[in-house]
């Protein structure tokens, strides 16, 4: 046979093994199948609407569904689907036994075929194969994400160790990257009591329970904090800062602020400037340039700053103590500093260190 003429190889996919799979099952079974996940295009359909297209009662609808799938359990499958079958059992069991939809599609998909990305449509054909492999699903509430476990996940575990990791953030008040958090739990009463958990059920954890979110900048906290979704640009600023760990320019915060995609709109320099220099949680200590308050800024003059520290030192600080203290509180040059210590009504120089004037 000519190479021209070859028979392509079928690929074989998560869809492509669900979809033959498929064909097992009786012309019924496979409509409602087909209609109730959404396969072959189109959106899911409740139990009500197909069962008006067949002229059958709900109920009957969710007999056939629950009959197919018993159908698909028992039906010999092919090497390449209990595979598909034995992966989705690992990775689940790798998650501590439950794991959040979207999650636990992305990481099948990326184990069985390396991609990162899938259709809507393949993802709604991936969980059949998670009925299949006898996964529980719930759906999602006040208190967890739309997920899937295993028959025998123990929901004790998810409860005690959300509310570990919720008296961490209670107690601190403070964002937390992965480990970090990771570094807090091991001494605590749950690792103590489940020893065996690991690290990434940890984690897998934090994004199942909705009462933690992760920030853009992959930093965790309580849901309902504003550096956790943060609105308004208050809140995106002090994400920025804390993020570069620095005084910026209101120029630059405003720039950072679209580039790190926290807002869909264009960000105002001036707006920007604006709601800072009303912010106590903000000290201008520069020309434009913004600082956290928490870092030790403070607001006035040089002069008011240097006054303070002398003050605060008990009437007489050195000149590199003095300098570095200004420093830390205010983005200026050395220059700028000794300009101001020239003033001699206010300042006197003795030996290597100042005073104020009597």
């Amino acid at each position: 046979m000519p190479a021209s003429q070859k028979i392509p190889v079928k690929e074989v996919t998560a869809k492509s093994l669900i979809e033959d799979l498929l064909q097992l099952l009786s012309a019924k079974q496979k409509l409602v199948i087909g209609s109730r996940f959404g396969i072959s295009g189109g959106e899911p359909k409740t139990l009500e609407a197909i069962g008006k297209s067949l002229n059958i009662t709900r109920e009957r609808v969710r007999q056939i569904e629950a009959d197919a799938i018993k159908a698909l359990k028992k039906a010999q499958k092919s090497v390449e689907f209990e595979k598909l079958l034995n992966d989705i059992k690992e990775i689940i069991h790798e998650k501590g036994g439950i794991s959040a939809s979207v999650g636990l599609t992305a990481d099948v998909f990326e184990k069985c075929s390396g991609k990162k990305y899938f259709s809507p449509d393949e993802a709604r054909g991936l969980e059949i194969a998670f009925f299949i492999a006898d996964l529980k699903r719930n759906k999602g509430n006040k208190e967890i994400a739309d997920s899937w476990a295993s028959p025998d996940f123990d929901r004790k575990l998810l409860r005690e160790a959300t509310l570990a990791l919720e008296n961490i953030f209670d107690n601190s008040k403070k964002l937390f990257n992965p480990e970090d958090i990771l570094r807090k739990l091991e001494y605590s009463e749950f690792k103590k009591k489940y020893p065996g958990v690991t690290p990434e059920q940890i984690l897998n954890f934090l994004s199942v329970s909705k009462k933690f979110g992760k920030n853009v900048f992959g930093d965790w906290g309580k849901a309902r904090w504003p550096l956790i979704r943060p609105r308004g640009v208050r809140e995106k600023a002090t994400l920025v800062l804390m993020k570069k760990g620095k005084p910026l320019h209101f120029r630059e915060i405003s720039k950072l602020i679209e580039e790190y995609g926290m807002s869909q709109k264009k960000v105002h320099p001036q707006t920007v400037h604006n709601e800072l220099i009303r912010d106590q949680r903000f000290v201008l200590v520069g020309r434009g340039t913004y600082a956290l308050r928490e870092w030790g800024f403070e607001e006035g003059t040089v002069k008011d700053v240097i006054v303070s520290l002398i003050n605060s030192a008990g009437g007489f600080l050195n000149r590199e103590n003095l300098f570095s203290g200004v420093l830390k509180k205010r983005k200026v040059k050395k220059a700028t500093i000794s300009v101001n210590l020239s003033d001699k009504k206010v300042f006197e120089k003795v030996k290597d260190g100042y005073k104020l004037k009597a």
